[in-house]
C-alpha cells in the first residue's frame, strides 16, 4: 500500500511566512517607488503643464494627505473583509493609477490622478502590515518589521535607478508605465500564492458581530493606544521628512557640492536607511521595541548638530551614513510592528492604517514647511534642521517610554 508523504505544517507555515515577508516588502518597495519617481521628474511636470514649483510640488503633498484616507479606508477593508483581499485590491489601484499618472493630458488631471493613487498607497500599507505582523512568530516579528520598512528605502532606489536608465531615451512619462509593472506582477503573486492571515480568520469566526464600528478605536482600552500610535507616527515622521525634504538642498547650498555628488550621497543615505531598517529590527526582537527606538532616537539626537559643519567629503560620508542608520533606519525599525501588537486583531488593520497615514500627513506635510518658514530668523536651513530633527528626536524618546514594552507578546 502506497502512503502519499504529508508536507510538514510547520514548514508549510514558514514557506507561506516567508512568501508573505517577501511580497508584502516588494509591495511596499514599488508603491514608495511611484511615490519617489515624482521627485525627479517635477521640473518636467512644470515644463510640460506649465506650472510653478508651489504647484507641482503640490502634487506629493496631496497624495501624502490622500494616503491618510486611503489608511484608513483600506484598514476598514481588511479588517471587514480579509487583509488579502483588501491588499490585492490597494495594489491593484494605486498600479492602475500609477500607469495612469503617465497618460495625463493636463495638470489638473494628474492632481486628480496623485489623489487617486495616494489612496491606494495608504490602503496598500493599512492591510499589507497587520497582515505580515499576524503571519510571523513572535519571535522574528521586529525582524520582520524592519525588512518590511526598508522597502521604502528601496523604492527610493529603485526610482533612481529607473530614472538612470529610461528618463533620457524614454521621458518622464514612460517612466510611470514601466514602475506600474512589478507591482502588478506582485498583486497577482499575493493572490495566487500568499494565504490570508490564520488569526484574522479566526477572529471574524468567532466574533459576535461583524461591522466594524470607528468607535472601536477608541473603546476596550483602544484610546490610548490609539491616541500614541497617531503621536509616535507624526513625530517619527518629524524627524525623517526635514531630512528626506532638504538635506540634497543643504549639501548643495552649504557644502557647495556637486549635483553628481549629491546624488550618490542621497543614496548612501537610503542604503545606510536599509541597514538600519534591518539590523534595528532584528535588535528589536531581543532588546525591545522601546529600548530600540530610544537608542535610534539618541543616535539622530547627536547626529542632529551635525548639519552645520558638514564641509569635507569624509565628514559629508560618515554623517550621511550616521543620520541614514539610526533616523530614516532605526527610528522606523519596529514602528510598523510596534503598533500592530498594541492593536486588537479586530480593529488592527484599520487602526494601524489610519496612524501611521495620520502622521504621515501630518507630520509629513507640516514639519518640513515649520522647517523652510523658521530658517531665516533662525540662522539658516542647517540650524532650522538641527532644532527640528533635535526636537523631534527627544519626544520619540518621551513616547516610546511612555508606552508599554510588546516585544514577544502574543497579539491580542
Amino acid at each position: 500500500m502506497s502512503t502519499t508523504p504529508e508536507v510538514p505544517v510547520r514548514s508549510t507555515q514558514k514557506s507561506h511566512q516567508t512568501r508573505a515577508l517577501i511580497s508584502i516588502a516588494l509591495a511596499w518597495a514599488f508603491d514608495a517607488m511611484d511615490f519617489s519617481i515624482l521627485t525627479f521628474v517635477l521640473t518636467d511636470i512644470m515644463k510640460d503643464y506649465g506650472v510653478p514649483l508651489t504647484l507641482a510640488a503640490g502634487l506629493s503633498s496631496a497624495t501624502t494627505f490622500a494616503r491618510l484616507g486611503g489608511g484608513f479606508l483600506g484598514g476598514l477593508l481588511g479588517d471587514y473583509w480579509g487583509r488579502k483581499a483588501s491588499l490585492v485590491a490597494s495594489i491593484l489601484w494605486f498600479t492602475v493609477f500609477e500607469c495612469l499618472t503617465g497618460f495625463s493630458i493636463g495638470f489638473t488631471l494628474l492632481f486628480l490622478v496623485r489623489i487617486l493613487y495616494g489612496i491606494g498607497m495608504g490602503a496598500m500599507y493599512a492591510s499589507g502590515t497587520p497582515m505580515l505582523m499576524e503571519m510571523m512568530p513572535a519571535k522574528w516579528r521586529g525582524l520582520a518589521s524592519g525588512l518590511m520598512q526598508s522597502g521604502f528605502s528601496f523604492g527610493y532606489i529603485f526610482a533612481a535607478l529607473i530614472y538612470r536608465a529610461w528618463y533620457g531615451d524614454l521621458g518622464w512619462h514612460a517612466m510611470f508605465y514601466i514602475a506600474c509593472i512589478p507591482a502588478f506582477i506582485v498583486a497577482l503573486y499575493i493572490w495566487a500564492r500568499v494565504p490570508e492571515s490564520a488569526r484574522w480568520k479566526q477572529e471574524r469566526a468567532t466574533a459576535t458581530r461583524k461591522s466594524i464600528p470607528i468607535r472601536d478605536l477608541f473603546k476596550d482600552g483602544n484610546t490610548w493606544n490609539t491616541i500614541h500610535a497617531a503621536l509616535i507616527s507624526l513625530i517619527a515622521f518629524g524627524v525623517t521628512y526635514p531630512i528626506n525634504t532638504f538635506y540634497a538642498t543643504l549639501l548643495k547650498t552649504n557644502g557647495h557640492f556637486s549635483v553628481a555628488v549629491v546624488a550618490d550621497t542621497i543614496i548612501i543615505l537610503n542604503i545606510a536607511g536599509i541597514i538600519g531598517n534591518i539590523l534595528g529590527g532584528y535588535l528589536s526582537d531581543f532588546i525591545g521595541r522601546k529600548l530600540m527606538l530610544v537608542l535610534s532616537a539618541i543616535g539622530t539626537l547627536a547626529c542632529s548638530f551635525v548639519f552645520q559643519s558638514i564641509s569635507t567629503n569624509w565628514e559629508r560620508d560618515v554623517f550621511t551614513f550616521l543620520i541614514g542608520l539610526f533616523s530614516i533606519g532605526g527610528v522606523w525599525a519596529a514602528i510598523p510592528t510596534y503598533i500592530a501588537e498594541h492593536f486588537k486583531t479586530g480593529v488592527r488593520s484599520t487602526g494601524q492604517g489610519t496612524t501611521y497615514h495620520f502622521g504621515a500627513a501630518v507630520g509629513g506635510a507640516i514639519v518640513p514647511l515649520i522647517v523652510s518658514s523658521i530658517a531665516p530668523s533662525v540662522g539658516g536651513l542647517a540650524h532650522a534642521m538641527t532644532y527640528s530633527v533635535a526636537i523631534t528626536s527627544v519626544l520619540v524618546i518621551v513616547l516610546a517610554l511612555l508606552w508599554r514594552e510588546s516585544k514577544g507578546a502574543p497579539l491580542a
